[in-house]
């Protein structure tokens, strides 16, 4: 795109939705990068994305994909970013694949 003069445009700011407590202790790492799994159910990745709506408030995705697969497991959506909505999402992956025990949950420390 540079050689052709063209370059990205950022269309609107960055919403910043949560203050991180620097205090607080940091969750290890399982993963380590490592976002190959060889079976299904045994490592997922989630994520919360923020949704602005004209005019309401804003809502929140919630997803958990599994790394074998690369399939969405489960997801939830709400108006809110409390511990529920991610726990919403992981019990819907459950109901999709069945028990989650042993499994590893990565979310980039969110």
């Amino acid at each position: 795109m540079r050689t052709i003069g063209l370059e990205g445009v950022r269309l609107r700011r960055r919403h910043r939705t949560t203050v991180a407590d620097q205090a607080a202790p940091k969750a290890p790492d399982l993963i380590g990068r490592d976002f190959t799994a060889a079976c299904v159910n045994t490592k997922y990745v989630g994520d919360i994305t923020y949704l602005p709506i004209s005019g309401s408030k804003p809502l929140y995705l919630a997803t958990v994909i599994d790394l074998a697969s690369r399939r969405l497991a489960g997801w939830a959506i709400a108006d809110h970013m409390r511990t529920e909505l991610v726990i919403n999402a992981l019990t819907a992956a459950e109901r999709t694949r069945g028990s989650l025990t042993g499994a590893i949950m990565h979310t980039d420390h969110g």
